[in-house]
């Protein structure tokens, strides 16, 4: 019978064959915990939207629990290494990974852009709206930026304290830059940030084999240097963006407290695996992560119209409770709840037009335009649909740079078409997952 106990485990074999727990659960981790954030962010007490961290900036501080997205990066070198030692060849590599990137995000601007644009013809707040469905995008296209430099990154690899003590000393200048000269060049950080913690994620191998009480120890070490800089300023105490803080930003762009932090955590990931290992070592537990895992990306780029939803029925319906109640927490740990299931849902019937589409690119193998020229225009493209939003016929992009949502998914299309079309080297095997959730893995 369909379903039954020896099917699943069965299906469970399958599923973590060749995979390594740790790495799969860290990155689902990250990624539930940027839901989780989300999902509890939004307050409707005073009448409109608001964020929480608005109505109550003395709990800024617990914002550094929900700042897990460095393992992410960290744990999504450990594949990238493996991925280019098995064929270290720039071409090949960079057109199958950001094939996997890239897929999901065009899905889903696609989908987007398509909706919206010629909507905010007869409602203008769709542009708005097109704005805030676009955030996240920024996640996409710095991965893809750091995956694009991994032919060039993984031989600083072979040198990894000056290389990484180099690369901390120019996240700081950038900072310094940004506070004294320019804040336009501070945003050169959202990719030295993000690249140093991929970056320190390549030794994790090495780093997990090292004994536990050395690496907490360099673990709080290197939290404590976040922490004292965000004391001392001028950096935020908060590890994510809110209108009302009264500091620069830690995240938009992120700092050396985010670079810090985000070593801290990889170290204490690393003193922890042994034991993390073990707990996933039952299949009911990597079970979950699976479930999750399977449709991660989907769950972390279409659960933002959800969150959405969920703060829109309880303004509608006047639902107002101070800030951290009970009452407040109850409905928030219900939307929680409802944001994750409809995410899960909805990625999955978005992972069909994926599947589709990677069908469709698989059918067409037959050219060979360059590689490098389209590689590097997937994450670029990503990067400027974040800030320009859906539905934007022509405003302010990246940077300020003027932009448009049509240009911006053409681009997208077509450096994913002269990927998907390309004969030298197709996606990597899925071992029976959905590609949507392992874009990145």
């Amino acid at each position: 019978m369909a379903g039954s106990p020896p099917d699943l485990q069965a299906r469970m074999s399958r599923l973590a064959a060749g995979r390594d727990r740790v790495l799969d659960a860290t990155k689902a981790f990250a990624l539930l915990v940027v839901v989780l954030a989300h999902s509890i962010a939004w307050d409707v007490g005073t009448g409109e939207p608001a964020s929480v961290l608005d109505l109550r900036p003395d709990i800024a501080w617990a914002t550094w629990t929900l700042q897990i997205l460095p393992l992410f990066f960290a744990a999504g070198a450990v594949t990238n290494l493996a991925s280019w030692n098995r064929e270290p060849h720039a071409g090949p590599f960079l057109r199958r990974r950001l094939l996997r990137l890239g897929t999901p995000g065009l899905t889903y601007t696609a989908f987007w852009t398509a909706l919206l644009l010629p909507l905010v013809l007869v409602v203008p707040l769709a542009e708005v709206a097109g704005k805030f469905l676009s955030q996240l995008v920024w996640f996409l296209g710095v991965y893809g930026a750091v995956v694009a430099a991994v032919p060039w990154t993984a031989r600083w690899a072979r040198r990894p304290v000056p290389t990484l003590a180099l690369w901390l000393a120019a996240i700081a200048v950038v900072d310094a830059v940004r506070w004294n000269l320019s804040p336009t060049l501070g945003w050169l950080n959202l990719l030295l940030v993000w690249g140093f913690v991929h970056q320190v994620g390549y030794h994790l191998a090495a780093l997990r084999a090292a004994r536990p009480l050395p690496l907490i120890a360099g673990a709080f070490a290197a939290v404590g240097a976040a922490v004292a800089l965000a004391v001392l300023g001028p950096y935020s105490s908060s590890m994510v963006s809110y209108a009302g803080d009264p500091e620069p930003s830690n995240l938009s762009p992120p700092t050396l407290v985010v670079a810090l932090y985000g070593l801290g955590l990889v170290l204490l990931l690393a003193a922890l695996w042994p034991l993390l290992a073990r707990l996933l070592a039952h299949d009911h537990v990597y079970l979950v992560v699976a479930v999750f895992g399977s449709r991660a990306v989907g769950i972390y780029l279409w659960h933002i119209p959800l969150v959405a939803a969920a703060a829109g029925l309880a303004w509608w319906a006047g639902f107002a409770a101070p800030p951290l109640s009970p009452a407040w927490w109850g409905v928030h740990v219900v939307a929680f709840a409802l944001v994750v299931t409809g995410a899960w849902f909805v990625a999955g019937l978005a992972a069909r037009a994926d599947r589709s589409l990677r069908r469709w690119g698989e059918g067409r193998r037959q050219r060979t335009p360059p590689v490098l020229p389209f590689a590097f225009a997937v994450p670029v493209a990503l990067l400027s649909i974040s800030p320009t939003g859906f539905g934007t016929w022509w405003g302010a992009g990246m940077l300020g740079i003027p932009s448009s949502s049509a240009v911006n998914l053409a681009v997208l299309a077509v450096a994913w078409w002269a990927l998907a079309v390309g004969r030298d080297g197709g996606p990597e095997p899925t071992d029976g997952r959905e590609a949507y959730g392992q874009a990145t893995s």
